[in-house]
Parts: structure tokens; C-alpha cells; sequence
């Protein structure tokens, strides 16, 4: 190996010897040069945030500290219009699910907890899925301590995340969320367990109201063609750990308000937490607007919890971290209001925690999955979903290995003409679904009857729900009723035809022609997709529907953290007298959600309101 000098490695940059790059042009780049000075503060920068995008000038990194943030409200005064002044240990904002666990966590350890809701109702949330390692109630369906290997579970989520988040945070949850999800549980002693997924739930629970409540497993049982350790020869494995609450998680989470509350916290709704008390050591409290008053509640605390969630409805903060969310379009979802009518998810706890100088991570994630064509009118008997057939680009031309999660599914989407994409599949799609994999908005289950589907009482559970379930006869009913759409033709020619927005028809025969070979041959030599998920697309009738990207459910970044719920300055420290506990806390994804653990948000923002409560009263 040749020597690496000064010359020849200037030499390999195509400078030496022409004068490009002279010695004192080095000397103004070197690390004790005063010419370097004005980029110092960015390039000495070695926190775990510092966000934003730096330019340059002169050739130098510029200053692009925080305080130049574009979407950071100026800072409101202390309040003057104070109606009442009140102490406590422990401080917590919001009720959703980590607001909730840490509330019942600190009061249930002693502390006098105050919580400040700015809904009308505490508990309130939406979906119900949690990835679960271990623990109790995972016994129920074979999926307790030892299951998986908790290790291996971290490692692969570090992985899918480039290693950006911290690893000490997915690792305390692997070993710990197990037990606090059976502390979560048991606030519901009377829900129902469900243990066999094709089974239907007994009448007196499929209720959809305010106190029944189900808890079912994903995938149990697997699909007959799986074992349990299936995942470990999968290219994108989505592990079976996950659970969810029917009808509603608010149930849970309201059941579990009422246990903080029984534990003794004060629980303020339509009340607006603005601004915290620091004296520039300490957080030491807040102050909290009473919606029906206008005036200011000033609450002083040992310790406050933000769990305030995430900001993806605040179009200044997601255009700065996330802009192609905006170049791409991407719809939102979010349903979430406060007192006054305007959506929660604004993203107040990153503006508190900005104005007393906690760092930001980079490289947020938003939470956008590709669900595929689902139950999508009244009459419909659900969707393939995710299910990996055939999908097409707007010219026709096959874009990615189908066989992949649904986030992943959304990624290659942003970059295909038109974002949109046409699925094909043929009549033998109901012997191909229990091949798939079990992973995030699959289709596994094929069935003459859907379970509960005969209830009157059915809400929708394993039918417009869990689309895990298909009933055999789906395609040619959903093709049938109006606004499903689903295409259905006899020849590939006739359901070409019918794809109105497909611009390219030959190219898209092609195509479909080049994917059979592939798949007669068992190689895809374009993507590489198992051949054991290869289905050739040959036997009418032909089936075909357009699915888009979609909606952001909510984008994941927050304040800089660590395992313990710390928050962290822009020098690197703990700012104390401050924890953080769900889409609030930073480094727990990064650049796109992970989705081999379906339901981790959930789990995580359980599992860290939790710690955050406990080490709010401790002082850990």
C-alpha cells in the first residue's frame, strides 16, 4: 500500500500542483486557527442533537444555533393573571398513554401528582397495539420470557434505524416492558383474555362502549404454514409479539386515569400547560392556562413530566425537520382535539422544553405506513392489505420486492411516479394469502365465515379492524359494491383497460409477463423477492386496485433523552428537575418508523411514562 502523504493525497483531490489549495489556505482550516472561529460553535458541536441544516460560508460550517429556530413562538412571560398557586412532587402534561402511566406510576410510589390535561376528558387514544417482549399476559398466547431473544429484538430495531436512536432505551424496554404491560393490564381485571383468533369473541364482550374491553394477539395461532421462529428466515421479519386492545384503547387508558386518580392525583382537563418554571439550574414547576377562566394556574414541583406528544399537526415545526412530508403531500390522520376545538399534536412540549435550552434530536421519523387495500365501504368483507402481489408504478413498470412491511412499502411509494401504484393478483389469491408473511397489515387468514361477522353486536372487530381475516368470497363481493375499489375482469387486457390512471398498458403487460417468468423459474432477477412468494399472475379472473401513500399517523422526534427519561442541553447535560415520556422523548426512532415490532410506539411510550414516573418521584 503506497504511503499517504500530504502530496499524494492531495494529488487524489485533483489539487496538487496547480496551486488550488495552498499552505495558508491549510493553515485557515486547521483546528487552531482563528479563521475557523466563526464555525466553531457547529463543528465542536458533539451532542446527540443540534438540529437543523447547516450551509456554509467562506468555506466554513456557519452558526446555526437554536435559538434560530423558525418555528419557536417567541417566549411568553411569566404569567401575571395568577388564580390560584398549588405544590406538588410531580407535575405530569397530558393523558394520553404515557401521561397516564407516569401519573399512576408517581402517585401509586407516593408522590402528590398533579396532571394537566388540555382535552375535556383524560385518557382519551386512539388504535390499541403494543410489541410486547415477555411478561404475564404474553403467557396467554405462548409469548412470554424467552420467546425471543430480547437481544437480538434490539439489535435489529437499531439496525432498520441506521443506529441513529440511543440503544440503552430500546433495551431497557426489551427487558422491562414485559412487566409494567401486566401493571398496565391490571387496571382492567375484567377484560376479556381472547386466545384463539379464530374463534369469536362471546356476545356479553363484543360491546363497543366505554367498559368492555378485549385484549387480543396478533397471529395466534400462526398461520399453518409458520413456526414460531419463522421470523428468523425472513429478509424484513415482523416479529410476533403484539397485542391489541378491542374496542378502543381509551378503554385501557382510561381504566388506568381512574387507578392515578385512586392513587390520589389531581387530575386539571381543559387546562393548557404554556410555560415551566426555570430558574436556569432547574425546572421547578409550570404554568398551566385554565381554559374556562383564562387565568393562570402557577404549579410548583419537585419534578415535571412532559408527555405532551408529538407535533406533526403544527405545519412550521414538520416543514422544518420533516419537509418532504409536505413535498410528497402526505395526508395526516391525526383526530385529537383540545377544549377549544384545535388538535392536540402540536408539538407545545418541544417549544417549553426549546425556550429552556433542551437540545432536539435529528433526523425525525414519520410514522406513515402503507396499508394496502383495506375494508373500504359499507358491504365490503375486507382487504388484501399488505399482502404482496404484483404492484405497479402509474407507466407500468414494477418498482420494489413486494414482500416487504408496510412503512417500507411507503418509502419506495415517495419516489414512484404520481406516488400511487397499481396491486394485480389473479383468481388463486386465496391459496397464495397464508404464504405471506405475518407481518404488519397482512392479510393471513382465509375463511368461509369471519369470526363475530354473525353478531349483531360486531363493531367491526376482525373485520374492520384486525385485517388479518378474509372471507374466501371477498374479491368477488368487494368487486361488486360501490366505492370498494376493486377492479375484476376476465382477461388481463379487459382489467388493464379499466385501470384508468394507468398510463402505460403495454409496458404494464410486460410487466406482468416478465414477473410470471420469474415466477415459473422461481428467480426474481429484478428485486430478488422469495420465490416461495412468487405467484404467477395468469388465471382469470384478474383482480386490480390503486392504492396511494398513506396518512402520517404522527412524526416521532422529540427532546433529547436517555433511558431514564433525562432531558438534555445542547452541551450535553441533564437539565434536572425535567423527565420526558412518549412522542415527546427524542432518540427513540430515527429517519423512518421501524415496523417489525408492530405496535412499539405504543409499548414504548407505556413503558417510558412509566420510568419517568418512577424516577420523577426518585430523583433518579
Amino acid at each position: 500500500m503506497e504511503r499517504l502523504t500530504r502530496r499524494n493525497f492531495l494529488q487524489g483531490l485533483g489539487l496538487a500542483g496547480a496551486g488550488a489549495l495552498t499552505a495558508g489556505a491549510l493553515a485557515a482550516c486547521s483546528p487552531g486557527s482563528a479563521s475557523n472561529s466563526s464555525g466553531s460553535a457547529a463543528n465542536s458541536d458533539t451532542s446527540t442533537g443540534s438540529t437543523g441544516t447547516a450551509g456554509t460560508a467562506s468555506g466554513n460550517w456557519t452558526d446555526i444555533s437554536e435559538s434560530k429556530l423558525d418555528w419557536l413562538p417567541e417566549e411568553m412571560a411569566d404569567p401575571t393573571d395568577i388564580e390560584s398557586e398549588e405544590s406538588c412532587d410531580v407535575v405530569v402534561v397530558g393523558t394520553g398513554v404515557a401521561g397516564t402511566a407516569a401519573a399512576r406510576s408517581a402517585a401509586e410510589a407516593g408522590a402528590r401528582v398533579i396532571v394537566i390535561e388540555k382535552a375535556e376528558e383524560a385518557g382519551v387514544s386512539r388504535s390499541g397495539e403494543y410489541a410486547i417482549l415477555g411478561g404475564k399476559m404474553m403467557d396467554n398466547w405462548g409469548r412470554g420470557d424467552g420467546y425471543l431473544d430480547k437481544d437480538e429484538c434490539v439489535d435489529h430495531e437499531m439496525d432498520e434505524m441506521c443506529y441513529y436512536p440511543k440503544r440503552e432505551i430500546y433495551s431497557k424496554w426489551a427487558y422491562g416492558c414485559g412487566e409494567v404491560f401486566d401493571w398496565w393490564c391490571s387496571a382492567k381485571p375484567d377484560m376479556y383474555i381472547h386466545l384463539d383468533g379464530n374463534e369469536p369473541i362471546p356476545d356479553e364482550y363484543n360491546v363497543d362502549d366505554d367498559e368492555h374491553l378485549t385484549l387480543y394477539s396478533y397471529f395466534s395461532p400462526l398461520p399453518e404454514h409458520f413456526q414460531p421462529d419463522f421470523y428468523k428466515s425472513e429478509k424484513h421479519p415482523t416479529f410476533p409479539s403484539s397485542v391489541t386492545f378491542y374496542p378502543s384503547q381509551s378503554n385501557i387508558v382510561k381504566a388506568n386515569v381512574k387507578k392515578a386518580e385512586e392513587a390520589g392525583a389531581t387530575i386539571y382537563t381543559s387546562h393548557f400547560a404554556e410555560k415551566l418554571i426555570f430558574d436556569g439550574a432547574k425546572v421547578s414547576g409550570l404554568y398551566a392556562r385554565n381554559a374556562g377562566t383564562g387565568s393562570y394556574k402557577k404549579i410548583t414541583a419537585e419534578s415535571v413530566v412532559l408527555a405532551t406528544g408529538d407535533y406533526s399537526s403544527n405545519d412550521d415545526i414538520m416543514r422544518y425537520y420533516c419537509p418532504e412530508v409536505y413535498q410528497n403531500q402526505v395526508p395526516k390522520m391525526f383526530p385529537n382535539v383540545d377544549c377549544e376545538g384545535n388538535l392536540t399534536n402540536m408539538g407545545d412540549g418541544m417549544w417549553m422544553g426549546a425556550w429552556i435550552g433542551a437540545d432536539i434530536q435529528q433526523r425525525h421519523a414519520p410514522m406513515i405506513h402503507y396499508m394496502g387495500q383495506m375494508t373500504m365501504g359499507e358491504g365490503t368483507v375486507g382487504g388484501v392489505g399488505t399482502s404482496p402481489f404484483l404492484r405497479l408504478s402509474r407507466y407500468g413498470k414494477r418498482f420494489m420486492d413486494e414482500d416487504v412491511p408496510g412503512q417500507q412499502v411507503q418509502n419506495a411509494l415517495e419516489t414512484c411516479p404520481g406516488k400511487t401504484c397499481w396491486t394485480i393478483f389473479d383468481s388463486k389469491w386465496a391459496e397464495q394469502v397464508p404464504w405471506f408473511q405475518p407481518m404488519h397489515g397482512s392479510v393471513n387468514y382465509v375463511v368461509d365465515v369471519l369470526p363475530n361477522d354473525e353478531n349483531p353486536n360486531n363493531k367491526g372487530f376482525l373485520k374492520d379492524g384486525i385485517y388479518q381475516y378474509i372471507r374466501r368470497d371477498a374479491c368477488e363481493v368487494n368487486a361488486a359494491v360501490e366505492g370498494s375499489g376493486l377492479l375484476v375482469a376476465n382477461t388481463i387486457d379487459e382489467l388493464l383497460d379499466k385501470c384508468e390512471t394507468l398510463e402505460d398498458k403495454e409496458a404494464a403487460k410486460a410487466s406482468i409477463d416478465r414477473y410470471n417468468q420469474f415466477a415459473k423459474a422461481g428467480r426474481d432477477e429484478d428485486y430478488n423477492k422469495r420465490a416461495d412468494r412468487l405467484f404467477p399472475v395468469e388465471t382469470g379472473p384478474f383482480y386490480a386496485f390503486e392504492s396511494g401513500m398513506s396518512a402520517m399517523l404522527v412524526c416521532c422526534g422529540g427532546l433529547v433523552s436517555d433511558e431514564e427519561c433525562h432531558v438534555y442541553d445542547k452541551e450535553g447535560t441533564i437539565i434536572p428537575g425535567i423527565y420526558v415520556a412518549g412522542n415527546i422523548q427524542g432518540n427513540r426512532y430515527a429517519v423512518a418508523y421501524p415496523i417489525a415490532f408492530k405496535g412499539v410506539s405504543h409499548s414504548l411510550c407505556m413503558y417510558y411514562g412509566y420510568v419517568a414516573g418512577q424516577n420523577a418521584v426518585s430523583g433518579v
